[in-house]
């Protein structure tokens, strides 16, 4: 604003090229929406299941309460509000009702049950005695979760710095929202429930009582043709778990700063005119693209900034039009107003992304000579951070001799050029460039009393310049240099006559102690752990990084990789290797969670039988995720065209990308399905072992119709409560937390569903031992 004041009318200051702080602020606002969303919804179902205001109060007060729980715990230890821990809260929002739902809708049915008997019992007695029969699953479901998210703590790198914010919020709300249902939630049920007209009434409310109708006809069906429901589950399990194995893969969704970030490199030997010049061609072409409002260049950066690059190097900062504008009228104000559905009341401006970058690539690579490589602000420096490269994929070659590696490099570009997918392949530009060569006579130089050392030190003044003094000028401070003008500088004859002072006063030329000569030399030299270097390296457009990847592999294994002289090998680097090891940790790490959730439901539920049929639901799960995936990845039109029919079905599932959000939506899963089956197999038990009932069908369809309101109201809420993240794919914010989202819903919906037949078969079938262990005495045995 200072500046403002002292420059002329026509300079405009613009201060919103790459300003993070908009990038910070729409992410922000964007997961703070989904949060608010979510709570709405979750409102809303609590209601349509429950049908009383009372119960749906001291539900729903568990939102607040485990929020500001958690808030208090951050500002102790100093933990900060950003995209991730308030996008583990938006993950975490529908599950914070869970445990009160759970205990409120026993405390609930328990009171009606009390009411209608003929001498009832003191309300706070069944109060308390409800809210003990569900505590032990409530608690040790909460706890399976917790168990479920330790390994995000334990990732490493990016993944680790992402991930672990995410995790530790979600993890602080739902521990939370356990200790409200633990203390508040039965203690506002003693306050508001006992003395309730409604209790009179035994019937359940209208949707509870419509959706008991159906399940009693399902589970007669099923338990009667228990083994076909159960091979037709596990047919369905195998094809989708079988189908993870085929679709692709990538590090990170790709965020969506609304700017983009271009590299242009001219050859090594271009002067900084022309490379200005290049690079004014370049503006044009990029502000002629219709969604580009801003560009902004920089050329060169300086020997002492971190990243430091030649006057050859160019990069761009483009900014782009927001993609969603509001719709005019009333209509589309009330589709804004209502939560999740705010894209209806908006219209998409301007082209999709990918269309706009693919015009961005046509125009710009019109240019000969100019090689770019498009990305976004962040996105490229922490690819930088990742693997010491500005792209998604490093072919490094190693060997000794600068010749060989450059002719290898041609030879990997040309075979990564044919593999589809790839785009901006760029090799790291190392030529032969003009020279000046020095090279001191140490037997002439001792004649004239000078050693290489000094001979170096005039040659560093007369052509690099030496400060040696400075000027005040006003306030103003500048530095004397001293150095040859240009001419000389670039005028052979002229340096090898460079006088050199010599003891005595005397002068004698360069050209006498030292052979100067016009040669050629590398521009650069790379090297890593000691050995030289060169790179190739690209992006992915159109296909996963992972098969682009193994492509490159086969193709650069089978064609360069034999030819490499001894000594000369390849490296593999770029996010593809963050994606693999930080998947492989994910996956080790689970396999220790999946054995200690397994230990805790046989210490819940008392027998290892028990327990494996309640992780039945993990396996479930992933019918729902797969089909979730795939519906939000349709194959590209011109792909199907090009293939026969037969082929579709593997070009959908390899159209399919998982990133580590989607592993981590899988992770996340586990904890959750986890809940329903404890709630449904800890209440069979609880039927036989203390309400008198035998092991029978009669007994498996009373406990599924009671936990049937628990069970569907715990997964409609998280499922709720993750739409507005589900709906949000591309948004700024959401980039990360949306693919986790569709995995959770689309499993939630497959194992709530599948849970009212399959649970109850398996225990029709298999839990007879369960029963008869459990009537040996008070504890189950196993």
């Amino acid at each position: 604003e200072e500046m403002r004041q002292t420059l002329p009318d026509d300079v405009i200051i613009d201060t919103h090229v790459f300003r993070q702080a908009s990038f910070i602020e729409a992410a922000v606002a964007n997961v703070v929406e989904a949060i608010r969303d979510g709570a709405i919804w979750v409102v809303v179902i609590l209601f349509i299941f429950l049908w009383n205001l009372r119960t749906s109060v001291i539900t729903l007060v568990a939102i607040p309460l485990s929020i500001v729980i958690t808030a208090l715990i951050f500002r102790v230890f100093g933990v900060t509000i950003n995209t991730m821990t308030l996008g583990g809260l938006a993950v975490a929002i529908g599950e914070l009702v869970d445990d009160s739902i759970v205990d409120i809708e026993n405390i609930y049915r328990r009171l009606k049950e009390n009411r209608q008997r003929p001498t009832p019992e003191n309300p706070l007695r069944v109060i308390y005695q409800a809210s003990s029969e569900v505590r032990g699953s409530v608690v040790y479901a909460t706890f399976i979760v917790v168990l479920v998210v330790l390994p995000l703590f334990w990732l490493s790198g990016l993944e680790g710095r992402l991930f672990a914010p995410l995790g530790l919020s979600y993890l602080l709300t739902l521990l939370a929202s356990l200790l409200v249902s633990l203390t508040v939630t039965p203690a506002l049920a003693a306050y508001l429930l006992p003395n309730g007209r409604f209790l009179e009434h035994s019937h359940d409310p209208l949707v509870v009582r419509g959706l008991k109708w159906l399940d009693t006809r399902l589970l007669h069906l099923t338990l009667r043709h228990a083994w076909t429901v159960l091979s037709l589950v596990a047919a369905l399990v195998a094809m989708s778990v079988a189908s993870i194995y085929w679709m692709g893969g990538e590090f990170m969704p790709e965020f969506n700063e609304g700017t983009l970030t271009i590299e242009a490199r001219t050859p090594p030997a271009v002067s900084l005119e022309e490379s200005n010049r290049v690079g004014t061609l370049l503006e044009k072409m990029l502000l002629a693209v219709p969604e580009v409002t801003h560009v902004s260049r920089r050329t060169g950066r300086a020997e002492m900034d971190e990243h430091a690059e030649p006057v050859s190097h160019s990069e761009f900062d483009v900014d782009l039009l927001p993609r969603q504008v509001h719709k005019p009228g009333i209509a589309n104000a009330i589709w804004r107003a209502i939560p999740g559905l705010h894209h209806w009341g908006m219209i998409e401006q301007g082209r999709p992304r990918e269309v706009i970058l693919a015009d961005v690539r046509d125009r710009i690579t019109e240019l000969p000579g100019v090689l770019v490589n498009i990305g976004q602000p962040i996105s490229h420096r922490l690819e930088h951070m990742t693997s010491g490269i500005r792209a998604q994929i490093a072919v490094k070659v190693f060997g000794a001799d600068l010749d060989v590696l450059r002719d290898k490099a041609r030879l990997a570009e040309r075979l990564m050029s044919e593999v589809p997918g790839v785009t901006d392949l760029y090799t790291e530009q190392q030529v032969e460039i003009p020279q000046v060569r020095v090279t001191v006579k140490r037997d002439e130089a001792v004649r004239y009393g000078l050693t290489p050392a000094e001979v170096a030190t005039a040659l560093e003044t007369a052509f690099q310049g030496r400060t040696v003094s400075q000027i005040l000028e006003g306030q103003r401070l500048f530095d004397l240099v001293l150095w040859f003008d240009p001419a000389a500088r670039h005028d052979i004859d002229l340096i090898r006559s460079t006088p050199l002072s010599i003891a005595g006063g005397g002068r004698v030329a360069l050209g006498t102690v030292a052979e100067v000569e016009e040669t050629t030399g590398p521009n650069t030299i790379h090297r890593e752990n000691i050995v030289r270097r060169i790179v190739v390296q690209c992006n992915v457009a159109g296909r996963d990084l992972t098969g682009v990847v193994d492509d490159i592999r086969r193709r650069l294994s089978a064609q360069l990789v034999p030819t490499l002289p001894a000594g000369y090998f390849l490296q593999y680097g770029g996010e593809f290797e963050n994606q693999r090891a930080a998947q492989t940790r994910l996956i080790v790490l689970s396999g220790f969670s999946l054995f200690g959730i397994y230990c805790l439901l046989v210490k819940c539920l008392g027998s290892w039988r028990a327990a494996v049929q309640v992780m039945v639901n993990i396996p479930l799960a992933a019918i729902g995720s797969v089909a979730a995936l795939l519906l939000s990845n349709w194959p590209a039109p011109e792909l199907l065209a090009a293939a026969p029919w037969w082929e579709w079905p593997r070009l959908w599932v390899s159209a399919t990308t998982l990133s580590l959000a989607h592993w981590i939506g899988f992770i996340t899963l586990v904890g959750i399905v986890c809940r329903n089956g404890i709630m449904m197999i800890s209440h069979y038990i609880h039927l036989m072992r203390h309400e008198g009932e035998e092991f029978s069908e009669r007994m498996i369809i009373r406990g599924s119709l009671e936990r049937l309101a628990p069970v569907l109201m715990t997964a409609a809420t998280a499922i709720i409560g993750l739409v507005p993240l589900a709906l949000g794919g591309g948004q700024t914010g959401k980039e990360i937390l949306h693919p986790l989202a569709v995995v959770v819903i689309g499993g939630l919906i497959s194992s709530t569903l599948l849970d009212q037949m399959v649970t109850p078969a398996l225990f029709y079938k298999f839990g007879r031992r369960v029963y008869k262990a459990g009537t040996a005495g008070d504890d189950v045995v196993f």
